[in-house]
């Protein structure tokens, strides 16, 4: 009974010695085999064909494809803010062109001569029509501005002569003046020179020796005449008729005397006031001719002054009229110029792309007004796609414009471009780092009607290449195993 039961605890023993020594060796064969096994790198290898040319060696950058965008504008100012009351229409906007129909959109790659936009005939000829009234108003306008400066001409001209002969006879007339003043008061002193001579005449005639004998005389006879009609004798009448008949004679003569002796005082009085009145008139027309000569002299300084001046005068007087002359030329130059590249533009209602590309922007919708200018359409094309890299400065000393590069573009990986380097900017996009680069822009040569913008590209620059043909292998064909 109880060897029988050692012998069932031995094979319990056995069977754990067993699994303890299945699970070590499991352990140890997953160490030693399958873990190893299990983090080996799995190489990929893909087939690659040796070539034969002229082997190149060179600098690989990459970059993205930029588009070179060229836009076809709308520039036309047609500045059409006339309302023609006559048509009853009070839809302002109706002056600018509609569009009618749009034929191209974002993306679509479109051919030179291709059609873009339509517009309606209503707003263009609403268009048209408003541009040739006012070419016709500009006519017009140009009509009168020629007619005052012809006017204007002829009247600067006439004032031109009149200024050059005022100023001509500008001394005469002021010699004349002072000549005729000078007269008038010569005259006038010359009047009083005479009224003094006649003075002193009456004056003479009173006082001479004849004269006061005359009067002693006449007096004499007059006293005597007196005397005898006192002395005549009552008795004889004979004498007294007598004596009365010498008196009355005696003092006839002497009281004709007196009054002659009189009216010389009188007159002498009479010229005396006259010498006076004339005197005053002497002082007036002395302080007149002052004035006179004063503003003769004014006269004379002015039309000399405006005699020296009288081309400038002119030259300005014309200033103006031939101002708006040539504002109004202008004008009218302006809205035919509008005219024609109006009908050069709009020609049979339908605007067509001037170059082929890939439409990036369409300016304008249908029923949309084109109010002010703008970009109509723009489009990338084919011929100014280019590629800008980053390059060193140890590879971009070997480099220059002009130079032949090699693209290869990730979508297209058994593909390779062509392309020119366009420009090399001199101005380090790194400065200060440690690393320092030169942008190159390379311009892609070739069909790119199959690339867009922002794929990436590689740029190969040529640094070197063999003078034969040999075999060679594509670089991509080597990999990296362990380092080496």
């Amino acid at each position: 009974m109880s060897k029988k039961k050692m012998s069932k605890k031995k094979k319990l023993h056995i069977l754990l010695w067993i699994a303890a020594v299945l699970v070590i060796a499991g352990a140890a064969g997953y160490t030693l085999f399958i873990k190893p096994m299990m983090e080996q790198e799995e190489i990929v290898y893909r087939e690659n064909t040796a070539q034969y040319g002229i082997l190149q060696n060179g600098v690989t950058e990459s970059g993205t494809v930029e588009f070179g965008v060229t836009s076809q504008v709308y520039d036309l100012d047609l500045s059409t803010e006339d309302d023609d009351d006559d048509d009853g229409d009070d839809d302002e906007e109706e002056d600018y062109l509609k569009v009618e129909e749009v034929y191209v959109a974002v993306g679509q790659r479109i051919s030179e001569g291709d059609p873009v936009y339509k517009f309606t005939q209503s707003s263009i000829d609403k268009v048209r029509k408003t541009l040739t009234y006012a070419k016709t108003e500009a006519q017009i306008a140009l009509n009168e501005a020629q007619t005052q400066y012809d006017v204007g001409v002829l009247t600067a001209g006439l004032s031109y002569d009149e200024t050059m002969l005022a100023s001509s006879l500008a001394e005469q007339s002021y010699n004349n003046t002072i000549a005729q003043l000078s007269n008038d008061l010569a005259a006038k002193t010359l009047e009083i020179e005479q009224l003094l001579a006649d003075i002193y005449d009456i004056q003479c005639s009173l006082v001479d020796d004849d004269y006061r004998d005359q009067r002693d005389d006449l007096k004499e006879a007059y006293e005597d005449a007196i005397e005898d009609v006192e002395d005549a004798s009552e008795e004889y009448v004979t004498n007294r008729i007598t004596a009365a008949q010498a008196f009355r004679t005696a003092k006839e003569s002497y009281e004709n005397f007196l009054e002659q002796f009189d009216e010389s005082n009188e007159e002498i009085q009479d010229k005396i006031d006259q010498v006076y009145e004339i005197q005053e008139e002497i002082l007036y027309t002395q302080q007149l001719m002052q004035k006179d000569i004063l503003e003769a002299s004014q006269t004379y300084e002015s039309d000399t002054l405006s005699g020296s001046i009288a081309q400038n005068t002119y030259d300005s007087s014309l200033t103006g009229y031939e101002s708006s002359l040539k504002k109004a030329k202008e004008e009218l130059d302006d809205a035919s110029q509008l005219l024609s590249d109006f009908e050069e533009f709009i020609g049979d209602g339908t605007i067509y792309a001037q170059g082929s590309g890939l439409i990036t922007e369409v300016g304008f919708s249908e029923d949309e007004y084109l109010e002010t200018a703008g970009v109509l359409i723009s489009y990338a094309t084919s011929d100014a796609m280019t590629v800008s890299v980053d390059v060193s400065e140890e590879d971009v000393v070997t480099m220059k414009v002009g130079d032949s590069v090699t693209l290869a573009f990730t979508a297209y990986e058994d593909e390779t471009y062509e392309g020119i380097i366009q420009s090399i900017t001199t101005t380090a996009t790194s400065r200060g780092t440690a690393t320092v680069s030169y942008p190159v822009v390379i311009s892609i040569q070739g069909d790119t009607s199959r690339l867009y913008e922002g794929m990436t590209a590689d740029v190969t620059f040529i640094t070197e290449a063999t003078n034969a043909e040999v075999i060679y292998v594509p670089r991509k064909a080597i990999v990296e195993e362990n380092g080496k």
